[in-house]
């Protein structure tokens, strides 16, 4: 059995599609607590009044995808049927079990809106209330992945603590430029942020961090880039000439930070207190966000940095350089650019419904857009930019939307700056690390402002 709404919308009286909905957002969730909703027990057949409004597709936007009861019920089904030239049908079915007290979606009709002038008096508060919850949603939508973002904005470091005060323990430290998500305010006046960075949890006053917007402008300018060595070992000379003087060396697989790129030479960071040149041809770039660092993490770091500094009086003789390279090929064999593809795609769906952390190093643990794409990417060998804008800017060719193939990268922004990227699936679908509301989903790829497309693979 199902029930049907029919809302019949006419051309002879408008309320201008419900003007003016947005920002009666916050006075409907006051109404919608104050009223009771006094619907009468579900019959099989639910009868409404009548909502005149100028253009029937701003009713369909409203109501669609909408909970209507404690059991989350959607307004699944709208379609509109093209009736005589004065007036249209929109229709909405609804499931079998439609408790009582959630029919009423109608209380008044037009009579309601010419009775008092106000387009909101048509609707029962339970709508009113439903109504409400689907605004904040979009609104939270609309602000993208960024809007819990934060960078620290120190000068040398700021301690995390357990809790919303100095009196609280000592967790972690997080440096300039780390980059953190922002889970919730507290404190008097919520000057605290509490955060998460990495493998850190806790509280930093808001004080210390760009948030937001600002962050999300000045993102890319926080990347940390890293020469990762491929060959088994290289030498770290002087000056970026084969016959400079060696001061230290590093082994496959580890890294330094880069400083400079030379094009045959890399300047790098060696150690905390020494730069040196590295040749470019045996090392990857590789891009990472700066997190906040556990007491155990800084307490690691320091020992792996006086191991580097160890290795200045180590001999050539006695650790001599080896440039042999060891590569990883991407698992499995793909005879097809095809195969590769389909492979990319169904890695990438293994992570649905994962959690998004902004930063996040691992995408079994959470991560945000532009991580989602190149962790995936990580695992075929493929080395991609830490951020949407990178993304765009340095990999792969860009191709039209018409040519997208699945595993492409597709890219969204406006005024020509990439601020969200995702992974196309293939039938005009995405797969993406939304936000920290949403986490890993599945849209439709045009559901916002496309940029770009991104071939990384052909």
């Amino acid at each position: 059995m199902k029930h049907r709404l029919m809302i019949i919308l006419c051309t002879g009286l408008t309320i201008a599609g419900l003007w003016g909905i947005t920002s009666l957002a916050h006075s409907l969730k006051a109404q919608a607590h104050q009223e009771k909703d006094n619907a009468s027990p579900a019959d099989t057949s639910v009868s409404a009044g009548d909502i005149s409004v100028t253009d029937s597709s701003e009713i369909t936007a409203a109501l669609a995808d909408i909970p209507v009861s404690s059991g989350d019920m959607p307004l699944a089904d709208v379609s509109l049927s093209e009736g005589d030239a004065a007036s249209a049908e929109v229709s909405v079915s609804m499931g079998d079990a439609f408790p009582s007290g959630d029919g009423t979606l109608l209380n008044g009709g037009i009579q309601a809106f010419l009775d008092n002038g106000d387009p909101t008096a048509a609707l029962s508060p339970k709508t009113l209330a439903i109504l409400e919850t689907a605004l904040t949603e979009e609104a939270q939508e609309q602000a993208g992945e960024y809007a819990d973002l934060a960078i620290a904005n120190v000068s040398s470091y700021v301690n995390v603590r357990s809790l919303p005060s100095t009196e609280g323990q000592i967790v972690g430290k997080i440096y300039p430029g780390a980059v953190a998500q922002v889970l919730d305010t507290a404190g008097e006046g919520e000057e605290w942020f509490q955060i998460i960075s990495g493998n850190v949890e806790g509280y930093i006053k808001a004080e210390y961090f760009l948030y937001g917007e600002a962050a999300a402008d000045a993102i890319d300018e926080y990347v940390t880039r890293y020469a990762v060595v491929i060959a088994d070992r290289l030498n770290v000379r002087k000056e970026p000439d084969i016959n400079s003087s060696r001061i230290g060396y590093i082994d496959s697989g580890e890294r330094a930070q880069l400083l400079e790129n030379l094009g045959e030479w890399l300047k790098v960071q060696y150690t905390e207190n020494k730069t040196g040149y590295v040749a470019a041809e045996y090392v990857t770039l590789a891009e990472e966000f700066v997190y906040a660092k556990t007491l155990e993490e800084e307490a690691a770091e320091l020992a792996a940095r006086r191991a580097l500094e160890a290795r200045a009086a180590v001999s050539e003789s006695q650790a001599a350089e080896n440039t042999a390279i060891t590569v990883t090929p991407p698992s499995g064999n793909y005879s097809t650019n095809e195969e590769l593809r389909s492979s990319i795609v169904d890695y990438a769906m293994q992570f649905l419904g994962n959690v998004y952390i902004h930063g996040g190093k691992t995408l079994a643990g959470g991560t945000d857009c532009s991580g989602f794409t190149s962790l995936i990417y990580a695992e075929y060998g493929y080395s991609l930019s830490r951020t949407p804008g990178g993304q765009l800017s340095s990999n792969g060719r860009s191709i039209s939307y018409s040519e997208a193939q699945p595993g492409d990268i597709i890219c969204y922004g406006k005024n020509g700056k990439c601020t969200h990227v995702a992974l196309y699936i293939g039938d005009g679908q995405i797969i993406l690390s939304a936000n920290p509301r949403k986490g890993v989903v599945i849209y439709k790829a045009d559901y916002d402002t496309i940029i770009g497309v991104k071939n990384v693979i052909d």
